[in-house]
C-alpha cells in the first residue's frame, strides 16, 4: 500500500491532502468505509451467538463476553459512521445517494437497538445466563444490520460506488 502524502492533480500542482479526503482514504487510494464493515457486523452477530450459547450451552462467560463486544462494536459503528457520512456528502442527489441515506438510517437504528440493549444489559451484564429481553434485542439489531449491510452492497456491487476511481 502506498501511501501518497499529498494530493497532486492532473496538472501538477501539489497540497495537503483536507481532512474530508484524510477520512474518506484518498491518501491510500481505496475507501476507508469498506475497510472497516467487516468489524461491527462481526461483533453484532458474536453478541447474538454468545447471548444464544449462554442459555443453550450453559457458558457463563457468555454474557459478560457479549456486553464487551457491544463496546467493541460501537467504537467500530463510529467509525463506519464517520466514513460513511464522507463518503455520502461526495454523491450528487438522486438514487444513489436516496440509497446511501436509506442504508445509513437503517444503521442507525440497528445502533440505537444495539445501544438500548447494552444501556438494559449493563447492570446484570456478570449474570451466567442472556436474558430473553437481550436476545430479542440481538435479533432484531441484527436483522436491522444485515438489512441495512445488503444495501451497502447494493451501493458498492449494483451503483459501483466508490468503485475504480480514479484522484
Amino acid at each position: 500500500m502506498a501511501i501518497r502524502w499529498k494530493y497532486t492533480s492532473k496538472t501538477g500542482e501539489t497540497r495537503p491532502w483536507t481532512l474530508k479526503e484524510l477520512v474518506a482514504g484518498k491518501p491510500i487510494g481505496r475507501p476507508t468505509h469498506v475497510m472497516f464493515v467487516h468489524f461491527p457486523i462481526a461483533f453484532y452477530y458474536a453478541v447474538l451467538a454468545f447471548d444464544v450459547l449462554s442459555r443453550v450451552g450453559k457458558h457463563s462467560w457468555a454474557p459478560i463476553a457479549a456486553t464487551w463486544l457491544l463496546l467493541g462494536a460501537f467504537a467500530a459503528t463510529v467509525v463506519l459512521a464517520i466514513t460513511g457520512f464522507v463518503d455520502r456528502s461526495t454523491m450528487r442527489p438522486g438514487k444513489v445517494k436516496s440509497t446511501a441515506t436509506r442504508h445509513a438510517l437503517i444503521q442507525i437504528a440497528a445502533a440505537v437497538v444495539f445501544i438500548v440493549n447494552f444501556a438494559i444489559r449493563w447492570g446484570d451484564r456478570t449474570i451466567p445466563e442472556a436474558k430473553p429481553l437481550w436476545i430479542v434485542l440481538d435479533v432484531i439489531g441484527v436483522i436491522l444490520v444485515s438489512v441495512g449491510a445488503d444495501i451497502g452492497g447494493k451501493l458498492v456491487y449494483g451503483f459501483g460506488m466508490r468503485v475504480q476511481e480514479s484522484d
